[in-house]
């Protein structure tokens, strides 16, 4: 509806110009690539030009319906018609059609239209989205990052300002990309007018409850663009997949990563059943720069402990939230653990917890530290174990688990790496910036 009322906004332009004696026609082709090619349309004695190689012959005639004919070239290769008649009578309705390749990362390919669709979101409200998904804005940095490797060149803009860190193993079209802000943590909001004159398709956001159905409908009103809601919980996660292929009209991508993200928890939950009680090792998750902030069992952001069949030391409370219960040091020698998993935070809060660690007399007596069991998280461009609790810890699925169990896991770390940056983040790792990423995350061999 949003759209259709810049088609007939155009109409009416053309008839009031050609009632003076000359038309002309604008129009923008977006391609779904880094660049955009705005191409006018001159409509000069029946004859019309189009910059993208548009040419329509013949006698031209109007009675305040105009319909455009050719085809359009950008860099997403795209064409399109309008029920057009085109050497003669030109007519043109409030429905565009089209169709186009984008030569993107997820290999997207759309087919242009102005007409809606009703579909069901992730939390059951029912809402009209357009035919054709090219452009989509994510409420945060869990939806972004979800988005960036579904298709990078669909994601319309950022929630932050990308560090160096992050803007390693991404796409130069990502990293471009503007920063609208977004609605998430505490007290942050998007730019409302920014977003709304990027005009994105579809805005993405976050949970399926109660809370998160009320803030996307009253977001929905203020943008006037539909808000879908996906649910980006650990196990719903390919189905999350699934269902933006589908609204998107990339099935085969949705399905692709989602398949990865299914075989992956499933073959965890396998293997650490198979391990006997006896073998299963303790684990200590150290956060912040001195390590002694923590997340215990069933908190969402040390939840691949207990997946990979580790025992979680820490018996303290869950915080709710971001988490990081802090924790004091005498707890920590208490519990003793065979492991530690070392986090670094990108940029939420101060990080680098392994070299504090490694180089504190305190920490030397705990068992992990004097076996040489400490190990730092991987996380360029997203760290592995946790922050965002996104699509990034699938890979730390197999990490964590190989590096508890090596004896029960079968995984070449290195090169299950490569693949998954391949297929996720769109990058072909080589052999040293894998080393890079794992420097201090593998067992000594």
């Amino acid at each position: 509806m949003r759209k259709n009322f810049r088609v007939l906004g155009t109409v009416f332009a053309l008839a009031l110009a050609v009632t003076a004696g000359c038309a002309a026609t604008g129009g923008n082709a977006q391609s779904s690539v880094t660049s955009e090619t705005q191409a006018e349309t001159a409509v000069e004695q029946g004859n019309e030009t189009a910059a993208g190689g548009q040419s329509g012959s013949g006698t031209q005639t109007e009675s305040g319906n105009q319909a455009e004919s050719g085809t359009q070239m950008g860099s997403g290769t795209q064409t399109e018609s309008g029920n057009q008649a085109g050497s003669g009578s030109q007519v043109e309705s409030g429905n565009q059609t089209g169709s186009g390749n984008q030569a993107g990362s997820g290999t997207h390919t759309e087919s242009a239209s102005l007409t809606e669709k009703p579909v069901k979101d992730m939390a059951g409200r029912d809402i009209q989205v357009p035919d054709v998904v090219k452009s989509v804005y994510s409420t945060s940095p869990v939806g972004t990052n979800f988005m960036y490797t579904f298709d990078d060149r669909m994601v319309a803009g950022l929630n932050v300002d990308l560090s160096d860190e992050e803007k390693r193993f991404t796409t130069e079209y990502y990293q471009n990309l503007p920063n609208f802000g977004g609605w998430y943590g505490k007290g942050n909001e998007g730019n409302i007018e920014e977003i709304i004159k990027a005009d994105p398709d579809l805005v993405l956001a976050s949970g399926v409850d109660r809370s998160s159905i009320d803030t996307a409908d009253q977001l929905q009103e203020k943008l006037g663009i539909p808000v879908v809601l996906i649910d980006t919980d650990f196990d719903s996660m390919a189905e999350s997949y699934r269902f933006v292929g589908r609204i998107t009209g990339n099935v085969e991508r949705g399905e692709k990563l989602a398949a990865y993200t299914e075989e992956t928890i499933q073959r965890a939950r396998e293997i650490t059943a198979s391990i006997p009680e006896d073998k299963r090792v303790t684990v200590y998750y150290a956060e912040e720069a001195l390590g002694l902030n923590t997340d215990p069992s069933g908190s969402p952001h040390s939840r691949l402990i207990d997946l990979c069949g580790g025992i979680n030391v820490a018996d303290c409370e869950i915080s709710p939230g971001y988490g990081r219960t802090e924790v004091s040091m005498e707890q920590v020698i208490a519990w003793d653990p065979q492991f530690i998993i070392a986090c670094v935070d990108n940029g939420f809060a101060d990080s680098g917890s392994y070299s504090a660690i490694m180089n504190n007399s305190q920490w030397a007596v705990i068992r992990a530290v004097k076996d040489g069991h400490v190990y730092e998280t991987p996380t360029v461009p997203q760290n592995w174990f946790d922050r965002p609790p996104s699509v990034n810890t699938i890979i730390g699925i197999k990490w964590v688990q190989n590096l508890l169990y090596p004896e029960y896991t079968d995984y070449d770390i290195k090169e299950e790496t490569k693949a998954f940056y391949s297929l996720f983040y769109h990058y072909d790792l080589s052999d040293g910036e894998v080393d890079s990423l794992l420097a201090r995350s593998l067992r000594a061999q």
